[in-house]
């Protein structure tokens, strides 16, 4: 908004969007909750570019808020992948281990190391179970930080 109004003043932005001045001036507010709704953006973006702007303010800043939820989602899948092969390597040692300590003779050992195995699984599991929910459309959009690769 700042670039906006920069270029076309708060009377050219309020005569863009049909609100008042201080309208405008709210919403250049960092402090303010208001926004413009995304008609009253391109309004603002088209009026901006038509005064001689460079680029669309609006425009770029949704394109790079996109930008960065599309990479933070990459990142999230990117680590349920990987918390899925440590899964599977973790299963595959676990069940090496439960087959030793089945067979007659196991030692203490097979049995320490079965239990350590266990608890690996358990873990990589923890963190599968905490990553998934993160997926669900509705959990992604509930706020900032929580669509992508900041979940543990």
């Amino acid at each position: 908004m700042i670039k906006v109004l920069a270029q076309i003043k708060g009377e050219g932005a309020a005569a863009a969007v049909g609100k008042a001045v201080s309208t405008v001036y709210a919403w250049a507010n960092p402090n303010s909750d208001t926004l413009p709704s995304l008609p009253e953006a391109l309004a603002l973006d088209t009026a901006h570019r038509l005064a001689g702007g460079e680029g669309a303010p609006f425009r770029d800043a949704f394109s790079h808020q996109l930008g960065i939820k599309v990479k933070q989602e990459d990142a999230c899948r990117r680590q349920l992948v990987a918390d899925s092969i440590d899964f599977v390597r973790e299963a595959g040692e676990l069940t090496s281990a439960l087959f030793s300590v089945s067979q007659p003779g196991a030692s203490p050992l097979d049995h320490h190391r079965a239990l350590v195995e266990a608890q690996q699984v358990d873990g990589v599991l923890r963190r599968i179970r905490r990553r998934l929910p993160n997926f669900l459309r509705p959990a992604m959009s509930t706020g900032p930080g929580n669509a992508g690769g900041t979940h543990q």
